[in-house]
């Protein structure tokens, strides 16, 4: 495969799930709207300039991992408005419904982080996001993760589009890697975005320009009874997320995950009730 496939962002659901169950990951075209593009960028533009390039870390490999001219940071929720629009995409949420929701009664956010790769920053090392819970991710598991990573500058080689190995997912030996000519760019425009499973090896491409900048959103869903690699409720508080839907609420970590329908059993909870009720933020339902 010299590229990924491509839908319209207005494609069946199924389409759309079927090209990730056959490739491990697929280009949504226009998944954005420009409206919505440009007011997300000009907060993140914002956001980026009170950041440093590189991780305070002192871990060598997490240093390799982030990269030396690469910004990363979350709370995007507490940092643009319209972040939450593209939390609730209904085209993301139905392929994490349909991915996820046969392994959990509900999912939440696993981490929704800008990662802006800055010129001469070399090739990230190809990654299974899923590695985050080893025992899961094997060629005989389930989905534990699903991801989309949002274009909110174009994405060409050049800036260093991300790279996947199309079909990893399903490879029957996780131990492999393939050569880097093995891998294809996600090349697309800004408002495109690449959904893709946690078992898809993939990593950033080098950004070879004197003076660009790859703005990219990486937004995930994990299964509700894991614990997300966000810690979402410590970055963005109450006051901030209180007049949000109530599923936003749940994707950000600020309601507790029912493990059965209908059965008492919660996980996330202070003092056994909802996050909100239990801090005394809510008054109990009736």
């Amino acid at each position: 495969m010299t590229s990924l496939q491509h839908v319209a962002h207005d494609a069946p659901i199924d389409t759309i799930v079927n090209t990730l169950h056959a490739d491990g990951a697929v280009i949504v075209d226009q998944l954005l709207s420009p409206d919505l593009v440009t007011r997300f960028r000009h907060d993140m533009e914002l956001a980026a300039s009170t950041f440093q390039a590189g991780t305070r870390c002192a871990d060598s490999d997490v240093q390799h991992f982030w990269g030396n001219t690469t910004k990363r940071f979350t709370r995007l929720a507490h940092r643009s408005t319209a972040f939450v629009d593209i939390l609730l995409h209904p085209t993301l949420l139905a392929v994490a419904d349909a991915l996820l929701l046969p392994s959990c009664t509900g999912y939440w956010m696993n981490t929704g982080q800008m990662m802006i790769i800055g010129p001469g920053e070399a090739a990230q090392g190809l990654h299974r996001d899923a590695d985050n819970w080893r025992t899961m991710s094997r060629p005989d598991g389930f989905e534990v993760q699903v991801s989309c990573m949002f274009a909110i500058t174009d994405f060409t080689e050049e800036v260093g589009a991300t790279r996947v190995a199309p079909g990893s997912h399903s490879w029957p030996d996780y131990t492999a890697g393939p050569a880097e000519a093995a891998t294809v760019a996600a090349t697309m425009p800004a408002g495109s975005g690449m959904i893709y499973t946690g078992r898809a090896l993939h990593g950033a491409g080098a950004n070879v320009t004197a003076d660009q900048w790859r703005f990219g959103l990486h937004l995930s869903y994990v299964l509700g009874w894991l614990t997300p690699e966000e810690a979402g409720p410590l970055g963005v508080d109450w006051d901030t997320v209180k007049h949000l839907p109530e599923r936003a609420q749940q994707l950000l970590g600020w309601r507790c995950y029912n493990t059965v329908p209908g059965d008492a059993t919660r996980l996330w909870t202070v003092d056994y009730e909802d996050v909100p009720v239990g801090l005394g933020f809510e008054p109990p339902s009736s």
